[in-house]
């Protein structure tokens, strides 16, 4: 099981309203996220390093990390339904698969729809990436 820094990135989350925010790339290798959490509420977002996250998958393919972020209700992470925009997001796949890693236990392949770039998460500390 990897063990993952949860080194926060300061200036890398905007705002956009109180369940959409921006979390922006911190490095080249990175891509911009949307998210939108579905239900009302109070929220911090954060930006995390990357530092830390697994390298392959159980089936021994490399991941390409695109973010890594935190959703925080009342100081926890939440467990409830948001979503998650990449633009170009198919493109940047191509043949690859997404992967998620939640922290608890290894990553995995995400198996759920991705509609216009956009896909579902209830887990509030998501990295997602790719693989090969």
């Amino acid at each position: 099981m990897a063990n993952q820094n949860k080194d926060v990135i300061k200036g890398k989350v905007q705002k956009l309203g109180n369940r959409k925010f921006k979390i922006e790339k911190g490095k080249d290798s990175e891509v911009d996220i949307d998210i939108d959490i579905l239900e009302d509420g109070e929220y911090e977002v954060e930006k995390l390093s990357l530092v830390g996250l697994p390298d392959t998958m159980y089936d021994g393919n490399r991941i390409t990390w695109f973010n890594n972020f935190a959703i925080k209700k009342n100081g926890q992470y939440i467990n409830q339904k948001f979503k998650v925009t990449i633009s170009g997001l198919l493109n940047i796949l191509g043949k690859s698969r997404l992967v998620i890693f939640d922290g608890n236990g290894d990553p995995y392949y995400y198996t759920g729809s991705i509609i216009n770039d956009t896909f579902e998460l209830t887990d509030g500390d998501p990295a997602t990436g790719k693989a090969p």
